[in-house]
């Protein structure tokens, strides 16, 4: 329903003495005419009173519950109109904002995340059309904390090792245009998931989170992943000719169509960083947007910084020194 106060901006508001004497003094000057011309000024004086109670109720509207009722002795009171009005204005607060914008797919792995994926799926966006939870085969009750606090998502059970299978295996079963990657520990926030998802609509292949750009930040990294990460994204700046803030964090957005040419084939932590350098090598179009991190919230990590920093390194020296595939259709 379209409010009142949208349909016409209503003129100054005349008192009621002025309104009172421009009355009489019209009918006056009707008593003086002949009764055709009396019937004509009355009728127009008809019209305008209606008007008159018209712009009174558009400006009583416009003033707020305390103006939308009144009182025999003229205080005002609140009036159930006017709440009703407020009450669809503030209904439509609640719908999807991204309802011109791409279609949207979450993948979340999953291995042993039953104290932590209820979290990570209350937080989610209820316009978020496909959540596919990606499962490495775990043995608490991840997948039925899961379905009952989402019932609409997408169980898919991959038993081999590795975070970059379980992407591997979400980006082929992912359908919309927009495919976002996030972590099921409580580290990443999905209500940030929308202005990823704007970037790609406005042109991006791939927008990756950064702890590091203004606005962003971390409360759980430690010294050694910080040094880790430094130095790794220093070699892919350098080596890429790039100029990135950020590159171990595995908050993204990838536009669907173009994951075919990136040619992913890791299988750990490593394909965070092969997603990069891969876009890079494609000509892709790469945006940064800030994001903050907080520490997991139950559990321990499945990171270890040393063994998958060996092979992040591995993965960018490899990437720069080979040949990488033609693209081929799938993902």
């Amino acid at each position: 329903m379209i409010s009142n106060r949208l349909l016409f901006l209503a003129p100054k508001r005349r008192s009621r003495v002025q309104a009172e004497a421009f009355d009489t003094a019209a009918l006056d000057h009707a008593l003086e005419t002949t009764t055709t011309s009396a019937h004509t000024l009355m009728a127009e004086l008809m019209a305008e009173r209606e008007l008159l109670e018209d712009i009174d109720k558009v400006i009583a509207l416009d003033a707020g519950p305390e103006a939308s009722g009144r009182q025999a002795a003229g205080t005002l009171v609140p009036g159930p109109q006017v709440d009703s009005l407020d009450t669809e204005w503030s209904d439509l607060d609640g719908y999807p904002r991204l309802v011109s914008l791409p279609t949207v797919s979450v993948i979340i792995p999953t291995l042993n995340e039953e104290a932590n994926i209820g979290w990570v799926l209350q937080r989610m966006p209820t316009w978020v059309d496909e959540i596919l939870i990606i499962d490495g085969g775990s043995r608490d009750r991840t997948v039925e904390v899961a379905q009952a606090v989402r019932p609409d998502v997408r169980i898919v059970t991959d038993l081999r090792k590795g975070k970059g299978v379980a992407l591997r295996t979400g980006f082929a079963a992912a359908t919309k245009d927009v495919v976002v990657m996030i972590d099921a520990d409580g580290s990443m926030d999905p209500q940030e998931i929308e202005s990823y998802v704007r970037a790609v609509d406005a042109g991006y292949d791939l927008v990756k989170g950064s702890r590091a750009c203004p606005g962003g930040g971390s409360t759980d990294l430690t010294p050694t992943r910080q040094l880790g990460n430094y130095c790794l994204r220093g070699m892919v700046n350098l080596l890429f000719a790039a100029d990135f803030t950020e590159l171990c964090y595995g908050f993204m957005a990838l536009r669907r169509s173009s994951i075919p040419a990136m040619r992913l084939d890791a299988d750990g932590f490593e394909i965070e960083t092969q997603i990069v350098v891969n876009s890079l090598r494609r000509g892709l179009r790469i945006a940064e947007i800030p994001s903050k991190e907080a520490e997991r919230l139950n559990g321990t990590s499945h990171l270890h910084p040393v063994r998958d920093g060996l092979r992040v390194l591995n993965t960018i020296l490899h990437s720069r020194f080979t040949r990488l595939a033609s693209a081929e259709t799938g993902a």
